[in-house]
């Protein structure tokens, strides 16, 4: 079964979070970086490592996985000396570059994996309301010069679904928007890197961040702050 949160059509922004000062000052700056699929697919770091990005799964002896078991009527062939194996949808022959934001939406409980997310992604962010989600795309699609597309992750737990657009469902609280920028192969790790020229313009000046709950549980995030306070309603 596929899920997608009910409200997560409805957002009011994305959300873009940074490991390092640098890296946030160097997007608002207009330096844009696009990873491929299969770089997740070989890193170990938690909430961004995946071995089943954009595939049914990917296994590689390099990495300490343990090869499933493999069939084959060419007796040619000689199992031993396969060192990884990637099983991808049929009607996804290629991969894309792309670029990943979190929907802030209303009521979509986002700010339930708000510490989880500044945890694995870092305590610098930007954001980039709804009304100019397009405009952003437009601008990556002229500079370039490839085609983009963009819309929301879906999750499921089923492996069979996996593709660009769905993922584990265990990846669900990141509420995941994509940037896909032109086409690569199954198996590119060299990223792709834009530099968007007034790209600042579109981003929402914010050094702090209040989410609020249906409950009246506010939270608040600070840009470079690890800590999110939390208070509860008639506080």
């Amino acid at each position: 079964m596929t899920d997608s949160p009910k409200n997560s059509q409805q957002a009011t922004a994305l959300i873009k979070f940074f490991s390092k000062k640098e890296h946030y000052l160097a997007f608002k700056k207009g330096s844009s970086l696009f990873r491929t699929p299969h770089f997740y697919r070989k890193i170990e770091d938690a909430g961004r490592g995946d071995r089943s990005e954009s595939c049914f799964g990917y296994w590689d002896k390099k990495l300490g996985d343990e090869l499933p078991n493999m069939r084959s009527d060419d007796s040619s062939v000689n199992f031993n000396d396969i060192q990884s194996i990637l099983i991808y949808p049929a009607h996804e022959q290629e991969d894309a570059w792309l670029q990943s934001g979190s929907v802030i939406g209303p009521f979509n409980n986002f700010e339930d994996s708000l510490e989880q997310m500044i945890k694995e992604f870092g305590t610098y962010f930007v954001v980039l309301t709804a009304d100019k989600i397009s405009a952003y795309a437009k601008l990556l699609a002229k500079t370039s010069g490839c085609k983009v597309r963009q819309g929301l992750i879906l999750y499921s737990n089923n492996p069979l679904e996996r593709s660009l657009v769905v993922k584990d469902s265990k990846f669900s609280y990141q509420k995941e928007f994509r940037f896909f920028v032109g086409a690569c192969s199954k198996v590119e790790i060299q990223d792709k890197k834009i530099t968007l020229q007034g790209v600042n313009k579109m981003l929402l000046e914010a050094n702090s961040l209040q989410f609020r709950s249906p409950s009246g549980e506010v939270k608040f995030c600070s840009l470079g702050h690890q800590n999110v306070v939390t208070t509860t309603k008639g506080l």
